[in-house]
């Protein structure tokens, strides 16, 4: 077995999730770091025992068993803990919970916080013995999700028991439609109860997994979707013109997508949160250059894509941002969009590719991704395409062309484009892209290209980059280091050895903390690439 598949291979026999491997050794002296919560606001009373919302965190450091450890809310602990590992925890907040931060206590150091608001709601459950004439509560639970969505009103939380299932058709060809909103201040919120495995949708029934459907009463915003198995048999999550998302800890999978679409696609929305979750095994053999595993498009602005693991997909893009026009009013280059700490491998395309972008209306951040075996093949049946593990092809379909400066820092990328010819590199930019700023990346591409053919090297800016395998690294960047980056043989891929001159060598520390959530040196010199 080659190197790069005995890379692969190691990545997807650690269950897609090199985070959730990172190895104790690497954090016996770290302090506890929180990544995100599920939830970010939640009624401080009703559910189990009457003690509120429960919550899940999911972070680096936080030890494999409770010990002394303790979870805070606004300084005072919480109620009860439900689940506690090194990366995750579950607690319930407790009756007397007051708005705050969540911080993480490990041998006497708090963790970093993360807000959370306590609000008015009721707290609900479904599970597979219940019954949807019942009340709801823990003691006496409702059977269906529909039947959950349907019920709850602004504020509301439902959890969802070991063991239930939402398959067949609700409405509007998808296993579970949603046709009402939250507000601003008080989400609704379907999450699964912490280790339950609770599936929505089917590879083999409807269409669409979870939907949104444009209809009358619509837009349908303020929702948190945590910790569900989503299928489709196209499309397992779709999203058309809402607001205010959150999309947590969620595993999708569409073996069977193709055509003009995504297994997770979201239009025309705005203040998207796509955090933790996983993709995978999505897309049918020879598809169409047109099917995405994570597709944001038509003016969708606003996004946070961090922390998901996108594997083992031949849907053609990792994640995908292109603006469709479905109307003489919509389809202009978007913006503010934040996408950082996700790995991303085995795609028959790009890992990232930025079609339709506008960095002057509003920042473009890439940072801490691992991006590696993509843009393998097969070429679509549709036509050519970019094998990029980023490409930046400076579409436009409406409006003036995008300007500004797109920020790519501390990314890893690795054998990209080994489906070979023109389209093919590390990166892969248009005549018409914005500028590519590109600070303290590992780029090791092992006798294929930087850059695709064309790509012009004028708009490519930056400093301190390891370029690896392929010759020198462009004139256009300062301080190269051009040199083998001595990749660990230890569980993860691409991470640095010891001897690797990438590790502690940049003075010019943009990122606080490593994909694995280990703090950066930033006050003296941190390393090149995702790994600290």
């Amino acid at each position: 077995m080659n190197e790069v598949m005995r890379r692969i291979t190691r990545c997807m026999t650690l269950g897609m999730l090199i985070i959730a491997q990172h190895g104790k050794a690497a954090y016996s002296n770290a302090q506890a770091r929180i990544a995100y919560s599920d939830l970010v606001s939640g009624p401080a009373t009703g559910g189990e025992e009457n003690q509120g919302a429960i919550v899940t965190v999911v972070g680096s450091a936080f030890g494999e068993s409770q010990g002394s450890s303790e979870v805070l809310l606004a300084g005072s602990p919480v109620k009860r803990i439900l689940q506690w590992t090194d990366r995750r925890i579950a607690f319930q907040i407790g009756s007397s919970a007051k708005t705050g931060e969540i911080q993480v206590v490990t041998g006497g150091k708090e963790s970093n916080p993360v807000s959370f608001t306590v609000t008015t709601g009721s707290i609900h459950f479904v599970s597979p013995t219940g019954h949807d004439l019942a009340s709801g509560s823990w003691a006496s639970p409702w059977r269906t999700i529909s039947h959950a969505v349907h019920a709850m009103e602004p504020g509301d939380i439902t959890y969802v028991l070991d063991g239930a299932l939402q398959i067949g058709v609700d409405s509007y060809n998808a296993s579970l439609s949603i046709q009402r909103s939250g507000s601003v201040r008080k989400p609704l919120a379907l999450v699964a109860y912490p280790g339950a495995r609770v599936t929505v949708g089917d590879v083999a029934g409807p269409e669409f997994g979870v939907r949104t459907p444009s209809i009358r009463g619509g837009p349908f915003d303020d929702w948190v979707i945590a910790g569900f198995a989503i299928r489709g048999a196209n499309t397992a999550l779709q999203l058309d013109l809402v607001e205010r998302w959150r999309i947590v800890n969620n595993d999708f999978s569409c073996p069977t997508g193709d055509g003009a679409s995504a297994c997770v696609e979201i239009s025309g929305s705005s203040v998207i949160a796509f955090l933790g979750n996983t993709v995978h095994d999505t897309g049918r053999p020879g598809g169409s250059k047109r099917y995405q595993s994570v597709y944001f498009t038509t003016d969708t602005n606003h996004i946070d894509v961090g922390w998901n693991h996108i594997v083992r997909n031949r849907s053609c893009r990792g994640i995908q941002i292109h603006s469709s026009p479905v109307s003489t009013e919509s389809g202009f280059n978007q913006y503010d969009l934040l996408i950082h700490d996700n790995v991303i491998s085995d795609q028959a395309c790009d890992g990232i590719n930025l079609a339709t972008i506008d960095p002057s209306k509003g920042r473009i951040i890439l940072f801490n991704n691992l991006i590696f075996h993509v843009g393998a093949g097969p070429e679509p049946r549709d036509g050519e395409s970019d094998y990029g593990c980023i490409s930046s092809p400076g579409i436009v379909n409406r409006g003036l062309p995008g300007k500004g400066t797109v920020e790519i820092y501390n990314n890893t990328l690795s054998d990209c484009g080994s489906i070979g010819g023109p389209s093919a590199g590390a990166f892969s930019i248009g005549v018409n892209s914005p500028d590519l700023l590109l600070r303290n990346n590992l780029i090791d591409q092992r006798g294929k290209p930087y850059f695709s053919t064309g790509s012009p090297l004028g708009k490519v800016h930056g400093s301190m980059n390891l370029w690896s395998g392929s010759g020198p690294g462009p004139s256009a960047t300062s301080g190269n280091l051009e040199t083998d980056p001595r990749f660990s043989q230890g569980p993860l891929p691409y991470e640095l050895s010891d001897q690797s001159p990438a590790r502690h060598i940049s003075k010019d520390c943009l990122v606080e903390y490593d994909l694995l959530g280990i703090a950066r040196n930033r006050r003296a010199q941190c390393s090149i690439g995702a790994y600290e």
